[in-house]
């Protein structure tokens, strides 16, 4: 073999080994899906998702939840059957070392392809949304100064919610189920804060005409206004949305 061919022959095969490197998608190391007791009937109630440096566990949650993590969207942004919905599922998913929540998207992805056999598309739709802002005189809040994992305590005596450690996106995913429609954070505010809402004194302020009871709508915007700094705007914006072409209700085993 010439020393010309010689170098070609390897070229070609470094060139074929990387390739093939690099088109291993991204995967956690070991990972556990389940679908939980009385998955259909159980509702909201009691679903979480934690997620700390390579470590994610979903527990509750329906697929359509899942997705929405995975690819960073929000569940009104995932198009598919009703029971995306109302099956509920167990994930437990570790990565080979530290990972950010960023990194563990595309995992989650992966492993939602491999046990759910998912596949979907992508097209672009303008939605009626919720753009979350910093209000004219700043954010009313400060970064939290103490470690720990993120925690969101009602008060329901004293009509507050204490939030600690918390960042701004897990707000958002609460104000998209109040509101049942997306809200985009425009904060530009990436840290973890401690936060205190506290609802009751405007609750007063507020009757309707006749003593009808407030909407509750206008009392969390007129919140987020006064105790926070921020401010929602209704817009009308493109978005992509994420059209399920297949997904099984039943996880493949673990």
């Amino acid at each position: 073999m010439t020393k010309n061919l010689w170098v070609a022959t390897v070229a070609l095969a470094a060139g074929a080994a990387w390739a093939q490197t690099a088109a291993v998608p991204p995967a956690f190391e070991v990972a556990s899906v389940k679908q939980s007791a009385g998955a259909g009937g159980e509702g909201m109630r009691g679903s979480n998702v934690r997620a700390s440096p390579g470590s994610l566990n979903m527990r509750n949650v329906t697929l359509r939840a899942a997705i929405a993590w995975a690819y960073k969207v929000t569940e009104y942004q995932v198009s598919g059957p009703g029971w995306l919905e109302s099956e509920r599922y167990g994930i437990v998913a570790k990565a080979s070392g530290p990972a950010a929540e960023d990194e563990m998207r595309p995992m989650l992805q992966t492993l939602l392809a491999d046990r759910f056999k998912l596949a979907l598309h992508r097209q672009t739709k303008e939605f009626q949304v919720y753009a979350l802002l910093i209000g004219k005189n700043g954010p009313k809040f400060h970064e939290s100064q103490t470690q720990g994992e993120s925690n969101i305590q009602p008060q329901k005596d004293r009509m507050a919610v204490v939030v600690e450690r918390t960042p701004l996106s897990q707000l958002v995913d609460v104000l998209t189920n109040v509101f049942r429609a997306p809200v985009l954070d425009m904060t530009g505010l990436k840290g973890k804060y401690d936060i205190t809402i506290n609802v009751a004194k405007y609750i007063g302020d507020m009757q309707g005409a006749g003593g009808a009871p407030p909407d509750p709508l206008t009392i969390i915007m007129t919140c987020i206004q006064e105790e926070l700094g921020l401010k929602l705007e209704s817009r009308k914006v493109p978005l992509d949305l994420l059209v399920i072409d297949r997904a099984e209700k039943l996880p493949t085993e673990n």
